[in-house]
């Protein structure tokens, strides 16, 4: 006996083969596609999640996920409210300001309590936190935090603890979802699964946690060159874009513009205390609650407890949080612009921004259709020494990547660095440390001097880039 549905576990639409008939419970089923062990959900046809098979279940770590993973589930992937909809996950978009489509809702969320391994996905939601924004200094923490049982594996059986840069970036990330399923699903949708089910899978988990994400058509006009303009700290209104828009305009009227937003309101608070500069009280006191001792030599010297203590501090951190979001958002751009066909587009970010786009860039670098053009960075607030990640950015473009920096941005050169206890330098200040033609730094530091003025030059840089067309 075979019924054709929905798999919870690997979701997609496959047959699952009757292993196990029962009187007293449900059916228990074994799905074609993933071998795992699959239920009816209580409310609708789909197959919801059961045992997990041998493969799997020896991937799982931690005793609640083995724990968990012992008991049926009541719900499907969609009643459960992991994802909105089975088949918009593999939806193709005509334009990009559609991809809030994928998440329109079919059926109810039912779940009404959280997830059994609750405890373990907001442990390691904080650890992957701390290992997205920690730069160099995230080797370490993934070590102790390993050596603690606390990360596991990263889907492939490799241990997160001995990884290093953006592998490591990507199964920090991947452990968000609590149980291995989850991770798994991450770290296929920052390769090759962009644009596809499990790409969907995580843009859904995203989405969830950012409800204010959104890519908005700024100027629809008929043109094959799309350019995308991401904020980094905001201040009042300026996620209406007017001021990305009236610079763009001022050299060229002929491009289809979009904005993103992203994490509105931390980015708000954030762009608030460094309006005045770094000088300001307001700003001291970030820089305060913000800064860390230590560094990489101390981090494997750090007890449980502390380590605890660092990341229940991080966790609400608005600056960590915001790079920790960054990150995210940068895999659900590239899942949007991975499900367009024939399009190609220019993407342009301050600050933060540019940490969206590079992440963004290293998921999309794993396609065989490029999908960028070219990329502008103005003030970044990401690494510059991560030799690999920005190889791998560049092989995302068929155009440059442009690194404008300046030696006057005093909130990259104090706030950044102190804020990542020394362990990073930005973009932002100095040159993306990557040799390769597809990387061009632009030294902006004889006319912009501070790092909230940097779109007020916007139009200046693009001529520079691109030269002038009066």
């Amino acid at each position: 006996m075979r019924r054709h549905a929905h798999c919870s576990w690997c979701y997609n639409k496959s047959y699952h083969v009757l292993r196990e008939k029962c009187v007293l419970s449900r059916n228990v089923y074994v799905c074609e596609s993933c071998c795992n062990k699959t239920v009816e959900c209580r409310y609708c046809g789909e197959m919801a999640k059961g045992e997990p098979g041998d493969k799997l279940r020896n991937e799982l770590s931690g005793f609640s996920a083995k724990f968990g993973a012992k008991w049926n589930n009541e719900l499907c992937a969609e009643h459960d409210g992991t994802i909105a909809s089975f088949p918009n996950l593999t939806k193709r978009l005509s334009d990009i300001t559609e991809y809030s489509s994928i998440f329109e809702r079919q059926k109810k969320n039912l779940a009404k309590v959280t997830k059994y391994a609750s405890f373990t996905v907001a442990g390691v939601a904080a650890i992957a936190g701390v290992a997205v924004t920690a730069g160099t200094g995230a080797g370490p923490i993934a070590a102790v935090l390993g050596n603690m049982g606390l990360l596991g594996a990263a889907g492939t059986g490799t241990a997160i603890s001995t990884l290093s840069g953006a592998a490591l970036t990507s199964a920090s990330l991947a452990a968000i979802g609590g149980t291995m399923a989850a991770g798994i699903a991450i770290i296929s949708a920052s390769g090759l699964a962009l644009g596809g089910v499990m790409g969907g899978v995580v843009a859904n988990q995203y989405f969830s946690d950012d409800k204010s994400f959104a890519i908005r058509s700024l100027a629809p006009r008929r043109s094959e060159s799309r350019i995308v303009f991401v904020n980094g700290f905001t201040q009042e209104k300026e996620d209406t874009f007017s001021d990305w828009k009236q610079q763009q305009d001022a050299c060229d009227q002929n491009s289809f513009l979009y904005g993103l937003n992203w994490a509105s309101k931390t980015r708000y608070d954030l762009g608030m205390a460094f309006s005045k500069g770094v000088g300001s009280p307001v700003a001291k006191n970030f820089l305060l609650k913000i800064a860390k001792k230590g560094g990489a030599k101390a981090a494997s010297k750090w007890n449980p407890i502390t380590w605890f203590a660092l990341l229940a501090d991080l966790i609400k951190n608005p600056w960590h949080s915001a790079m920790f979001r960054a990150a995210r958002t940068g895999v659900q751009l590239a899942e949007a612009i991975s499900r367009t066909t024939g399009q190609k587009f220019t993407l342009v970010g301050h600050s933060l921004g540019a940490r969206v786009i590079y992440y963004a860039l290293e998921a999309l670098s794993t396609k065989d259709t490029l999908f960028v053009d070219n990329v502008i960075l103005l003030g970044g607030a990401i690494g510059r020494k991560d030799k690999e990640g920005w190889e791998r950015a560049a092989n995302a473009v068929s155009g440059k990547i442009y690194n404008c920096f300046s030696k006057q941005d005093k909130i990259l050169d104090v706030f950044y660095r102190t804020a990542n206890a020394g362990l990073s330098d930005p973009i932002g200040v100095r040159p993306i440390d990557c040799g390769g033609e597809k990387i061009v730094n632009i030294d902006c530091s004889s006319f912009v001097e501070s790092h909230m003025t940097w779109k007020e030059h916007y139009a200046h840089i693009h001529r520079l880039i691109f030269g002038s067309k009066d």
